[in-house]
């Protein structure tokens, strides 16, 4: 267990709840000193829209409540890495720390298809560099990924 360990759990159980609904296991909470703000999941199933992932989610409802001074002082706990266009919506909300579960690499692996670019590369490349932490608790993300995409024995 690490500092970051308990809201990251409490964001992979939210990717469980979500796919026990249908919908793809992902999740994103934004917290400020251990208290959480905001809690969103993927909803691109059930919004026939495929940018609905959980982090953009988050961010569409973190502007309607929070300034950007607010923003620029939480973390983002994600239960797998952010994609590319994540990424991307991270850095314009001004949110400063990223902490993420499964990886990317991991995650390409379990479920085929993706962009293999890591969030690392895109925030290490902005101005501010945003803080990524992760892959933490990697192995509880991905058996919840593995659940949702078997792969043959």
């Amino acid at each position: 267990m690490n500092e970051y360990s308990s809201l990251l759990i409490r964001s992979i159980d939210l990717a469980r709840q979500r796919a026990n609904r249908g919908q793809l296991p992902f999740s994103a909470l934004l917290a400020r000193e251990d208290q959480v703000l905001l809690e969103a999941g993927n909803t691109a199933n059930a919004d026939g829209d495929v940018a609905r992932h959980a982090v953009m989610n988050l961010i569409t409802k973190a502007h309607q409540q929070l300034s950007l001074n607010e923003l620029k002082q939480c973390t983002l706990f994600v239960s797998s890495e952010p994609c590319a266009m994540c990424s991307g919506a991270i850095y314009w909300a001004g949110i400063s720390r990223v902490v993420f579960g499964c990886s990317g690499k991991a995650l390409q692996q379990i479920a085929g298809q993706s962009i293999n670019v890591s969030c690392r590369d895109i925030f290490n490349k902005c101005h501010p560099v945003i803080e990524s932490i992760g892959p933490l608790e990697e192995e509880l993300a991905a058996e919840l990924i593995m659940e949702f995409w078997p792969h043959p024995s």
